[in-house]
């Protein structure tokens, strides 16, 4: 599998054993390795992070390797974001996995074909091996589809993609100068819990120093960005352990058998899975709705000197 691949690393050394594992078995001929450093003054960060440094540099199949080793911790925020960016130096093209992101060995002939096949359709912006959601119509026929909602446990993407990414979200106050999401999603439901989430954030700067897929999320939809998701599941997430984890994650079932055979007609999105993933995502229900509608109305500038 010649197509890069980025591994986003930090402090977990017995995660890294079980993604180098599912790399190997995939036989995967471009790594790119990048680790965060360790916090000030934590000696099991440096344990850790030296101990992760020693496995990727004793990788036992054939395989070119890039890495970047950092000194000191960026954290949640622009670590996964500097991470991307410097890998996007050597290649106009990407496979992205956290380390606690383990894929199937399906997942990446499913991405390498689809990022060589809508390279240059700039109505494409993410591939995601995630697929959370079954038992949906549409999959009954196409082995993959489009939609507005990018996961990115397990990802890929091109350059022209992230080029435009801002960790900050500097240009969300225009956007919503120009009256935010109208007429975007299927209901008016969704283009307004949207326009509630997102003008009611706190400082954007703030958020980078530990988050960085809610604002690539954003970025995503202000962009009209519409993402492949899979028929199959590909990626399990393992991460039960780290600073956004909760001690427990649920499981998911991984297919290695998948292969792309039944492709959708035509570029759009399909209705019921948007509604099923809103619903899911959003975890919407009346009482927060008219919570975060009064905020709405309590607050006409939607806090816009925060943003």
């Amino acid at each position: 599998m010649k197509t890069p691949v980025l591994l986003i690393a930090f402090n977990r050394p017995n995660y890294i054993r079980q993604m180098l594992q599912a790399l190997k078995q995939s036989n995967i001929e471009n790594l790119l390795v990048f680790r965060d450093g360790p916090r000030p003054l934590n000696v099991k960060d440096e344990v850790a992070c030296e101990e992760i440094k020693n496995l990727v540099e004793n990788i036992d199949w054939k395989c070119s390797i890039k890495t970047n080793f950092m000194n000191n911790n960026l954290g949640c925020g622009y670590g996964p974001y500097s991470a991307i960016s410097w890998a996007f130096q050597y290649t106009d093209r990407l496979i992205i996995l956290e380390d606690d992101c383990i894929p199937s060995t399906a997942f990446f002939p499913y991405c390498e074909y689809l990022l060589e096949k809508y390279k240059d359709d700039v109505r494409i912006r993410h591939i995601s091996g995630f697929s959370p959601i079954s038992g949906v119509r549409v999959f009954e026929k196409y082995d993959y589809i489009f939609t507005q909602y990018a996961h990115t446990w397990g990802w890929a993407t091109w350059k022209r993609v992230w080029n435009n990414m801002d960790i900050q979200q500097r240009q969300i106050k225009e956007f919503f100068k120009h009256g935010g999401f109208k007429g975007q999603f299927f209901t008016k439901a969704e283009d307004a819990y949207y326009n509630m989430c997102y003008w009611s954030r706190e400082s954007s700067f703030k958020e980078a120093t530990h988050s960085w897929d809610y604002q690539y999320a954003v970025h995503s939809k202000m962009n009209g960005a519409l993402s492949i998701v899979p028929a199959k599941n590909l990626i399990n997430n393992i991460g039960a352990e780290g600073t956004h984890a909760s001690g427990y994650i649920k499981h998911y079932d991984t297919y290695k058998d998948f292969k792309i055979a039944n492709e959708p007609d035509d570029i759009q999105m399909d209705m019921e899975y948007e509604s099923i993933n809103f619903r899911k995502e959003s975890d919407i229900s009346r009482k927060r709705y008219l919570k975060m509608y009064v905020k709405m109305l309590l607050n006409k500038n939607f806090n816009k000197d925060k943003i």
